[in-house]
């Protein structure tokens, strides 16, 4: 009987403890972070969106303009189709300005992020069949953009 009863009390004490647990849940159970987890993509794809709703307003406004990272002077897809665009008057052109921005507040070496921003649109044209000889490239530090303007004349 009385190892009954010592049975008995180690069971109620086990019972009390579990349920304890489950009425207590402790702070790795909570799940804040889960829930901060499942809402940070929704907010990178709407900010995504809301880029490329942007790039392709300023596609519309003016499809010669190409706006840069501060810190880029590579190519983006959209640049890439933004330049096909406009390949079919490019390559009937007379000349080709390519003209690169970069702010000089900005960056120490303006005038060579700016550049090397044009070279970058200069190799895909010429990839993509734009005679070099129509090309030229210039450069503006003083106007507070990152980008490179293509300009034509027929």
């Amino acid at each position: 009987m009385i190892r009954s009863g010592f049975v008995c009390a180690a069971l109620l004490v086990i019972a009390a403890g579990v349920t304890g647990c489950a009425e207590n849940p402790s702070a790795e159970s909570a799940t804040p972070a889960t829930t901060a987890w499942k809402s940070a993509p929704v907010a990178a794809t709407s900010t995504a969106t809301k880029a490329a709703e942007s790039a392709a307003a300023q596609v519309v406004a003016d499809p010669g303009f190409l706006k840069f990272d501060k810190m880029s002077a590579k190519l983006t897809p959209e640049h890439e189709a933004q330049l096909l665009s406009l390949l079919p008057k490019l390559k009937d052109a007379k000349a080709i300005t390519l003209r690169g921005f970069c702010y000089k507040k900005d960056i120490g070496n303006a005038k060579s992020a700016a550049l090397a921003r044009a070279v970058s649109v200069e190799k895909f044209l010429v990839k993509q069949g734009v005679s070099k000889k129509k090309l030229s490239r210039r450069y503006n530090t003083e106007d507070a953009e990152h980008a490179v303007r293509v300009e034509f004349s027929n």
